[in-house]
């Protein structure tokens, strides 16, 4: 009752309240970001081999099969793709929305430990993250 009191007592302190009010909240409702869809980010992990002067059937039989055999099992991975061309070959996995990106490059490394062999003039397979907004327009 005394807040009641106090508004009729003092109608001036309650018009400036009010219209404070008012205006805080209009300009909160104009700066608030709004998305129709949120921006949900698949981690994504590429392991590039190079092979210099080796074809693309040799690529895949020699390297990426074998690359292929051990990471298919990865905890939490959703697809995996892979590609071969001249002297390089590649393989993207992309994981499911919430896996830590750390975690699954460790997962990643560590098994990659694991392939038997690999022919003799190959590079070491390069491991990174890709960033999903990368090509963005």
């Amino acid at each position: 009752m005394k807040l009641i009191h106090d508004a009729i007592r003092y109608p001036v302190t309650t018009a400036v309240g009010v219209i404070l009010l008012l205006l805080f909240g209009f300009i909160g409702l104009f700066r608030l970001p709004v998305q129709l869809t949120p921006n949900v980010e698949e981690p994504e992990i590429t392991i590039s081999t190079v092979w210099p002067g080796a074809s693309p059937q040799e690529i895949e039989r020699e390297i990426i099969e074998e690359q292929e055999e051990q990471l298919k099992s990865l905890e939490g991975m959703k697809k995996m793709e892979s590609s071969s061309s001249d002297s390089f070959g590649t393989i993207t996995l992309t994981f499911q929305v919430g896996t830590s990106l750390d975690s699954a490059l460790l997962k990643v490394s560590n098994r990659l430990e694991q392939v038997p062999s690999y022919p003799d003039d190959v590079e070491k397979p390069v491991i990174r993250s890709v960033d999903v907004n990368a090509n963005a327009i």
